[in-house]
């Protein structure tokens, strides 16, 4: 970082979510992918694609990617509330762990986590309108 300024600690907890929140989106997606399977489709792939695209650029607020997520988790849930409880407890189970500090499901994903790169640019203000 030789040139750059120093990351103070906010921005240094704001980049802990976003690496968390890429991995999240690898559990939300695989999520999706199972219900289709399971004949429960669910069309969720712009929101989906809008919020890896959110992730990865570097420049959009923990909040506004949560809020995005968050909605995305929110209509998975509700489309697995009809199937048998184990299933929805093992996806938010996995989702819990994508969280978690040094938490890793990776090697349980076909989906790759979104990698974040911060930028030095800021994060744009929240638009979260929940």
């Amino acid at each position: 970082m030789e040139g750059q300024e120093p990351i103070d600690e906010r921005v240094r907890a704001e980049i802990s979510v976003l690496e968390k929140f890429g991995l999240r989106w690898a559990v939300l997606a695989a999520w999706c992918e199972e219900l289709a399977h399971r004949g429960l489709a669910l069309d969720l792939r712009k929101q989906l694609e809008d919020s890896r695209l959110k992730l990865a650029s570097g420049v959009f607020s923990s909040c506004e990617i949560g809020c995005d997520l968050g909605r995305i988790e929110a209509m998975l849930t509700a489309a697995d509330a009809s199937s048998t409880p184990d299933s929805t407890a093992y996806w938010l189970d996995l989702l819990g762990q994508a969280m978690a500090e040094g938490g890793s499901v990776d090697a349980l994903l076909q989906n790759a986590a979104v990698r974040f790169q911060y930028l030095h640019c800021g994060f744009v203000s929240c638009k979260c309108d929940s």
